[in-house]
């Protein structure tokens, strides 16, 4: 049984590159440590644990109910991000993209940066302030639209200037109780794959989120008038990049916000193998202990990245000591 340990330094992160990219810049090299007699048996790896986060909220009527139940559940989400050690930055813009609208560009209070991050005087109060943006914006929601303009004002000397981080693993979270009605002549999809290239190891840099009315969820209507229009664009964006698809009738957006959590963190804590392994050899323990094979509150092996992912209460806390054992396939 063949042995690699890693040690935690800012939380495991989002792997960006291999031995031969070990000297990027802006990236904290993590070192695998083996046992003597499994000297040779070693590897380098370097990782990012930037983390971009851009809300992209409906302001059309009746949406401000909606807004007050997720700005309540900010200081969970803040909790969650602070006890990984993530670098992380936050932005928020609304699906408004009429001439009097936000047209991609992020919220901001007087006197207060456009874009949030861990260092932030107040980051609970400004972030739950520009989600609660209020419902008196246009009925005509493009969200996907506006999704895009935060992104292309982020280059140097526009309005967003400095949220687009090049190696950030980047999040999207649509937050409406309506479809989308962005223009259909653009694949997102594509032009997101274009900004934000596949990981070495060939995950998406990016996960698009949902929280609306779900195909599923034939209870919760778009209004109190009592029809619903699920998000199906949106919903494909998620599905593209495997993010969260959630129901904005959720009773407080805990369980909702939670999930967008794990799932961020799944792709951080990803732990990369550099030999194939024996599946059935594999043991993995975090802090001594070991943790069980499951896709709900353990870990999982991906055969095409190599790697091991944790899931739910099994994701590694800042600080953990990984240590994952298995015979190398084709070891006899």
């Amino acid at each position: 049984m063949k042995t690699v340990q890693l040690v935690l330094q800012n939380a495991k992160m989002i792997l960006l590159a291999s031995l031969a990219m070990s000297g990027l810049a802006g990236c904290g090299a993590q070192t695998f440590a083996v046992e003597e007699e499994s000297k040779n048996f070693g590897q380098q790896v370097t990782y990012n644990s930037e983390v971009d986060v851009l809300w992209v909220v409906d302001t059309s009527s009746s949406m401000a109910k909606h807004q007050n139940l997720l700005a309540n559940q900010v200081p969970l989400f803040i909790e969650g991000l602070n006890a990984t050690g993530l670098d992380y930055q936050i932005g928020v813009t609304t699906m408004d993209m009429s001439g009097s609208g936000a047209r991609g560009e992020l919220l901001a209070q007087a006197g207060t940066p456009k874009v949030l991050n861990k260092n932030t005087p107040n980051l609970i109060g400004l972030l739950a302030g520009r989600i609660r943006a209020g419902e008196s914006g246009s009925p005509v929601e493009r969200g996907r639209e506006a999704m895009m303009e935060a992104l292309r004002l982020s280059s140097p000397g526009a309005a967003n200037e400095g949220f687009l981080r090049q190696d950030a693993l980047l999040n999207v979270i649509f937050l409406t109780n309506e479809e989308d009605q962005s223009s259909n002549a653009i694949d997102y999809v594509a032009a997101l794959d274009f900004l934000k290239p596949l990981l070495p190891y060939g995950d998406r840099s990016w996960l698009a989120h949902f929280m609306g009315v779900t195909s599923t969820d034939s209870a919760c209507k778009t209004a109190e008038w009592g029809f619903a229009s699920p998000g199906l664009r949106y919903m494909d964006l998620a599905t593209a990049s495997a993010g969260s698809k959630e129901s904005i009738c959720d009773a407080d957006f805990k369980r909702a916000l939670t999930n967008v959590r794990s799932r961020v963190l799944e792709v951080l804590t990803d732990f990369p193998l550099d030999r194939d392994p024996k599946v059935e050899t594999i043991r993995v323990f975090v802090d001594g202990v070991e943790v069980p094979k499951s896709e709900t509150n353990g870990w999982s092996y991906r055969e095409a990245a190599n790697a091991i992912r944790f899931h739910g209460t099994a994701i590694p806390k800042a600080g953990a000591r990984i240590k994952v054992d298995f015979d190398p396939a084709g070891l006899k």
